[in-house]
Protein backbone atom coordinates (compact mmCIF):
# COMPACT_ATOMS: atom_id res chain seq x y z
CA UNK A 1 0.00 0.00 0.00
CA UNK A 2 1.22 3.39 -1.32
CA UNK A 3 4.05 2.37 -2.94
CA UNK A 4 4.45 4.74 -5.54
CA UNK A 5 3.78 2.22 -8.73
CA UNK A 6 0.86 0.11 -6.88
CA UNK A 7 -1.60 -1.14 -8.88
CA UNK A 8 -4.12 1.78 -7.51
CA UNK A 9 -1.80 4.69 -8.02
CA UNK A 10 -3.49 6.41 -10.89
CA UNK A 11 -1.96 6.89 -14.62
CA UNK A 12 -3.96 10.20 -15.67
CA UNK A 13 -5.03 13.12 -13.73
CA UNK A 14 -6.12 16.52 -14.90
CA UNK A 15 -4.03 19.69 -14.33
CA UNK A 16 -5.98 20.36 -11.40
CA UNK A 17 -5.51 17.44 -9.45
CA UNK A 18 -2.36 16.17 -7.18
CA UNK A 19 -0.20 14.02 -8.95
CA UNK A 20 1.14 10.89 -7.28
CA UNK A 21 4.63 12.74 -7.75
CA UNK A 22 3.32 15.43 -5.73
CA UNK A 23 1.79 12.92 -3.37
CA UNK A 24 5.10 10.88 -2.84
CA UNK A 25 8.15 13.62 -3.35
CA UNK A 26 10.87 11.74 -0.93
CA UNK A 27 10.48 8.10 -0.94
CA UNK A 28 11.23 7.56 2.77
CA UNK A 29 8.99 5.86 4.55
CA UNK A 30 8.85 5.04 8.17
CA UNK A 31 11.65 2.13 9.66
CA UNK A 32 9.73 -0.78 10.74
CA UNK A 33 11.34 -0.55 14.63
CA UNK A 34 10.12 -3.86 15.36
CA UNK A 35 12.43 -5.05 12.21
CA UNK A 36 15.52 -2.90 13.10
CA UNK A 37 15.58 -4.30 16.95
CA UNK A 38 15.59 -8.01 15.03
CA UNK A 39 18.61 -6.69 12.99
CA UNK A 40 20.59 -5.16 15.73
CA UNK A 41 19.70 -8.99 17.75
CA UNK A 42 20.67 -10.77 15.34
CA UNK A 43 23.89 -8.74 14.60
CA UNK A 44 24.86 -9.14 18.27
CA UNK A 45 24.57 -12.77 18.28
CA UNK A 46 26.93 -13.11 15.37
CA UNK A 47 29.16 -10.51 16.80
CA UNK A 48 28.93 -11.01 20.32
CA UNK A 49 32.25 -9.42 21.37
CA UNK A 50 30.65 -6.11 20.36
CA UNK A 51 27.99 -6.27 22.61
CA UNK A 52 24.92 -4.35 22.02
CA UNK A 53 25.04 -2.66 18.84
CA UNK A 54 24.96 1.24 19.61
CA UNK A 55 21.84 2.51 16.91
CA UNK A 56 23.10 5.90 15.49
CA UNK A 57 19.67 6.14 13.19
CA UNK A 58 17.35 4.04 10.92
CA UNK A 59 16.14 4.42 7.59
CA UNK A 60 13.61 2.86 5.44
CA UNK A 61 13.94 4.34 2.22
CA UNK A 62 12.56 2.17 -1.12
CA UNK A 63 16.06 1.53 -2.28
CA UNK A 64 19.51 0.95 -0.94
CA UNK A 65 21.74 3.67 -2.25
CA UNK A 66 24.91 5.08 -1.28
CA UNK A 67 26.22 8.83 -1.85
CA UNK A 68 28.55 7.70 -4.68
CA UNK A 69 25.74 5.48 -6.14
CA UNK A 70 27.80 2.85 -6.32
CA UNK A 71 27.64 0.08 -3.95
CA UNK A 72 29.64 -1.90 -1.26
CA UNK A 73 31.12 -5.42 -1.20
CA UNK A 74 34.30 -5.84 0.84
CA UNK A 75 35.04 -7.16 4.13
CA UNK A 76 35.14 -5.12 7.29
CA UNK A 77 38.34 -4.20 8.48
CA UNK A 78 36.66 -3.02 12.18
CA UNK A 79 34.32 -6.31 12.63
CA UNK A 80 36.40 -9.13 10.93
CA UNK A 81 34.11 -12.13 9.67
CA UNK A 82 31.45 -9.27 8.68
CA UNK A 83 31.40 -8.89 4.63
CA UNK A 84 29.67 -6.39 3.47
CA UNK A 85 27.29 -6.10 0.46
CA UNK A 86 25.03 -3.32 0.14
CA UNK A 87 23.85 -0.53 -2.14
CA UNK A 88 22.90 -2.14 -5.24
CA UNK A 89 20.44 0.52 -5.65
CA UNK A 90 17.79 -1.14 -7.39
CA UNK A 91 20.08 -2.98 -9.25
CA UNK A 92 20.41 -6.08 -7.59
CA UNK A 93 18.13 -8.43 -9.32
CA UNK A 94 20.84 -7.95 -12.32
CA UNK A 95 24.26 -7.80 -10.56
CA UNK A 96 22.86 -9.81 -7.12
CA UNK A 97 24.08 -13.31 -8.63
CA UNK A 98 27.70 -11.57 -9.49
CA UNK A 99 27.77 -10.12 -5.99
CA UNK A 100 26.77 -13.06 -4.31
CA UNK A 101 29.52 -14.79 -5.55
CA UNK A 102 31.98 -12.30 -4.98
CA UNK A 103 30.60 -11.98 -1.35
CA UNK A 104 30.80 -15.46 -0.70
CA UNK A 105 34.47 -15.97 -1.86
CA UNK A 106 35.45 -12.93 0.06
CA UNK A 107 33.71 -14.53 3.16
CA UNK A 108 35.18 -17.82 3.22
CA UNK A 109 38.82 -15.92 2.20
CA UNK A 110 39.12 -16.92 -1.62
CA UNK A 111 39.79 -14.56 -4.46
CA UNK A 112 36.84 -13.12 -5.66
CA UNK A 113 38.35 -13.44 -8.85
CA UNK A 114 37.92 -9.39 -9.60
CA UNK A 115 39.48 -6.05 -8.47
CA UNK A 116 37.12 -4.62 -5.75
CA UNK A 117 38.91 -1.85 -5.14
CA UNK A 118 36.03 0.49 -6.85
CA UNK A 119 33.46 -1.15 -4.21
CA UNK A 120 36.01 -0.87 -1.26
CA UNK A 121 33.72 0.16 2.25
CA UNK A 122 37.12 2.37 3.02
CA UNK A 123 36.45 5.06 0.19
CA UNK A 124 34.07 6.75 2.74
CA UNK A 125 36.64 7.30 5.38
CA UNK A 126 39.92 6.88 3.57
CA UNK A 127 39.87 10.65 2.46
CA UNK A 128 39.25 9.62 -1.25
CA UNK A 129 37.57 12.03 -3.19
CA UNK A 130 34.40 9.86 -4.07
CA UNK A 131 33.67 9.05 -8.06
CA UNK A 132 29.96 9.16 -8.42
CA UNK A 133 28.56 6.13 -10.22
CA UNK A 134 27.33 6.35 -14.11
CA UNK A 135 24.20 7.09 -13.17
CA UNK A 136 24.72 11.10 -11.79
Amino acid sequence: AGYPDAWGTPRRWSDDEETPFERMRILSPQPNAAKVAECRARFGQHFPQMGEAPLQASWAGMIDVLPDVVPVVDLCEALPGLTVVTGMCGHGFGIGPAFGRIAVALAQGTDPGHDLSRFRLSRFSDGSKLVTGPNL
